[in-house]
């Protein structure tokens, strides 16, 4: 009888067991799937750039003879058209061209660039 007992006990507990009743009040919990994580790109510091460029002109009005040159950059500073021209990384090779183009645009200089903004050659060195 000790045995019929026990093993009536162990039956009522597992079929309890494997019963789960909500209660009526409780609204059922429904298993969502985790949300993605996004993965936020990492922003690079960039280190800001410098380029050397040879001043040809500033006029206070433009000028379409040097506004066509080929590889002109032209940027307005003060009231005035400024027109340079080539791109270089160091103030050695700036000043080398400038050495080349005397002959044609008098009174040409080097002119520095940091992020595209004209800035002080002192400054720029």
């Amino acid at each position: 009888m000790k045995k019929l007992t026990i093993l009536m006990f162990f039956a009522v507990f597992l079929y309890s067991c494997d019963k789960k009743e909500t209660p009526k009040n409780v609204e059922p919990v429904i298993q969502k799937t985790a949300p993605e994580i996004e993965e936020i790109p990492q922003t690079k510091t960039e280190t800001p750039k410098l380029i050397f460029t040879v001043q040809i002109a500033a006029l206070k009005t433009q000028n379409d003879d040097l506004k066509n040159l080929e590889s002109v950059r032209i940027y307005k500073e003060n009231g005035f058209t400024k027109y340079c021209l080539g791109s270089f990384d160091t103030y050695k090779e700036a000043k080398q061209y400038n050495n080349q183009i005397q002959y044609k645009y008098k009174g040409a200089f080097v002119q520095a660039f940091k992020n595209n903004e004209p800035i002080e050659i002192l400054e720029a060195l």
